[in-house]
């Protein structure tokens, strides 16, 4: 299983890399649970999300951010489980500042070689400082 899952991760990567928003949501199981905590009042992007609430995320994030950096520095499989250790930085494009932030995923990808739940783990205080004017 192990294998399956960095296939699968390493394929999620290339197509977040690649920006096929399209590509990256058909690797998801049809049930499965996207998360990045935080207060969507403060912070549009974050929340819970089904798998047709994917794209908006990217959309958002795009459209209220210009990304710097988006760098993985460790990818750690055990089974079906994956998590990633990385850094990204954005500027939010309302108030100029700088998120520079630390971030580790959680992965689970199913039998079927698709990803059942995506839960991302970031400096939540400083995005959301960012976003205020």
């Amino acid at each position: 299983m192990s294998d399956q899952t960095r296939d699968v991760v390493n394929e999620l990567l290339k197509r977040m890399g690649e920006g096929d928003i399209p590509a990256v949501v058909a690797l998801f199981a049809d049930d499965a649970h996207w998360e990045v905590p935080g207060d969507p009042e403060v912070v549009p992007w974050v929340g819970s999300r089904g798998v047709a609430g994917i794209p908006d995320f990217f959309q958002t994030m795009g459209r209220l951010t210009v990304r710097e950096l988006f760098e993985i520095e460790r990818v750690v499989v055990d089974g079906p489980n994956a998590v990633l250790i990385g850094r990204a930085r954005v500027v939010v494009n309302s108030t100029g500042k700088t998120i520079d932030t630390p971030f580790a995923v959680d992965i689970v990808v199913d039998e079927e070689g698709r990803i059942s739940r995506f839960y991302m783990f970031e400096d939540s205080l400083t995005v959301a400082r960012a976003l205020r004017p």
